[in-house]
C-alpha cells in the first residue's frame, strides 16, 4: 500500500508516495498523471543507472511511454551550469517539448540539476522526483528547490519549480554506502530541531537502527514525519519569504563548510550536522537557549559518525564565504537559532566574532571526538 502525503502551494498541488517497490510500479503511477504519449526523459547517474535504470523504465515502457535516457554526471563539482547546458542540448536534439516530462532518479545532485533544467527549457517542462539517497528523500526532493552552484557559493543559480509527483521506495536505501546515509539523517534530525522535539528524540536514541537500515517500515515512518514537516512549511511559503528559512537550520555555517572546502569534500548533510552544532552554540551563547539543553544536543550531534575529518574545516575560509550565502538580505546574514527545541526563529545581525568563535568551536568538537 502506498503512502500518500499532499503538498498544497497557492499555485500547486502534488502528492508524495511512499512505499517499497514503488521503482517497479513507477509506470502505473505516472499513468494515473500523464498520457501514455508522454515522451519521458529520464535522468540518473551511472551509478544509480546500473541499479535502477532498468526497471523503472521497463515499467514505464510497459504502461506506454516512450523513454529516451539521460546520464547525469556524478560529483558536487558538476552540479553547475555546464551540466545544465548539456543537457539543454541533449533533449532538443530528441526533440522535447512543454508536452514532455522529465523524470529525476537519484540524490540530491540529478534532482536538484534536472530540476533546474525542467524549470528553465522553454520556460518549464513538467517533472518528476524518484530520489535514491535518504538525504533526497527526506528533503530536497520535496518543495520545489531547484538549482545548481556557483564557485561563489552553493545553489546560488536555481528557481522554485515545483514537481508533479514525488516518487519514493525506501527499498533502495540499501545500495547506499554509509556516509550518504549520515547525510540524509542529519536532515532529518533537523526536522526535529525546528519542529518536533519528541521525534528529535526518538531519532537520536534510533540513530543505529535508522542508518543501518534495520527496519524499512519503521524507517518510512521516519521519512513520512520527515516530509510532513515540509510539506507544511512549504505550503505555507512556497519560496522562503519567512516561515520556510526555519528550513534552514544548520545550513547557513553549513554550505559555507561545502564551498570554502571544495565541493566533494563534505557530504551536504555532513556539513549541515556540523552546522547544526554552530547553529546551537549560536543559539546558547546569544541567549536564546538554555545551556544545559544545547549541550545535550551538541554531545549528541558530535557523536554521529562523520566521514571527513574535521581537520578540512578552514576556519579562516568559512566566514567570508558566509558573505555569499543566497539568504543573505543586503549586508545582514540570517541565521536560524532555536528558541527550545522544536521551536526555530530567524536572527540577524549576530556579532561576527561569535560567529567566527562557533566555527572554531565546532571544528574542535568534532576533532575531540576523532581523537585529532
Amino acid at each position: 500500500m502506498t503512502n500518500s502525503i499532499k503538498v498544497k502551494t497557492r499555485e500547486h498541488a502534488y502528492r508524495i508516495h511512499i512505499a517499497g517497490g514503488l521503482l517497479q510500479k513507477s509506470g502505473e503511477m505516472l499513468r494515473k498523471l500523464f498520457s501514455p504519449q508522454t515522451h519521458i526523459g529520464l535522468m540518473a547517474s551511472k551509478t544509480v543507472e546500473k541499479y535502477y535504470r532498468g526497471p523503472v523504465q521497463d515499467s514505464l515502457e510497459k504502461a506506454g511511454f516512450t523513454v529516451s535516457f539521460f546520464r547525469m554526471p556524478t560529483g558536487e563539482e558538476n552540479k553547475n551550469m555546464e551540466t545544465v547546458s548539456s543537457l539543454y542540448d541533449a533533449l532538443i536534439a530528441k526533440g522535447f517539448d512543454r508536452s514532455c516530462l522529465i523524470l529525476t532518479l537519484g540524490g540530491g545532485l540529478v534532482g536538484d540539476t534536472g530540476g533546474f533544467t525542467a524549470a528553465t527549457l522553454y520556460r518549464g517542462i513538467p517533472y518528476v522526483q524518484m530520489p535514491t539517497t535518504l538525504l533526497s528523500q527526506t528533503d530536497s526532493a520535496v518543495g520545489g528547490k531547484t538549482g545548481v552552484n556557483h564557485p561563489e557559493g552553493k545553489n546560488l543559480i536555481g528557481a522554485f519549480y515545483q514537481p508533479e509527483a514525488v516518487l519514493i521506495d525506501p527499498a533502495v536505501l540499501h545500495t547506499l554506502e554509509m556516509r550518504e546515509r549520515v547525510s540524509g539523517y542529519a536532515e532529518i534530525l533537523k526536522y526535529g530541531f525546528i519542529r518536533d522535539r519528541e521525534f528529535l528524540d526518538r531519532c537520536i536514541a534510533d540513530r543505529q537502527k535508522i542508518l543501518e537500515l534495520r527496519d524499512m517500515d519503521y524507517l518510512g515512518g521516519v521519512i513520512r514525519r520527515s516530509l510532513e514537516i515540509k510539506a507544511a512549511i512549504v505550503a505555507e511559503d512556497e519560496k522562503e519569504e519567512n516561515i520556510r528559512m526555519l528550513l534552514n537550520f544548520g545550513h547557513t555555517v553549513g554550505h559555507a563548510l561545502e564551498q570554502s572546502s571544495g565541493y566533494g569534500t563534505f557530504r551536504h548533510g555532513e556539513a549541515v550536522l556540523a552546522g547544526m552544532y554552530a547553529a546551537l552554540f549560536l543559539s546558547m551563547e546569544s541567549g536564546s537557549l538554555d545551556r544545559r539543553t544545547a549541550r545535550h544536543y551538541m554531545d549528541g550531534l558530535t557523536s554521529v559518525p562523520l566521514g571527513v575529518s574535521p581537520g578540512e574545516i578552514d576556519t579562516a575560509a568559512v566566514y567570508p564565504a558566509l558573505s555569499r550565502d543566497k539568504k543573505r538580505r543586503g549586508k545582514r546574514l540570517k541565521f536560524v537559532l532555536l528558541d527550545e527545541i522544536g521551536k526555530a526563529s530567524v536572527a540577524e545581525d549576530l556579532p561576527g566574532d561569535l560567529i567566527r568563535e562557533s566555527i572554531s568551536r565546532t571544528q574542535k568538537a568534532f576533532c575531540r571526538e576523532k581523537g585529532q
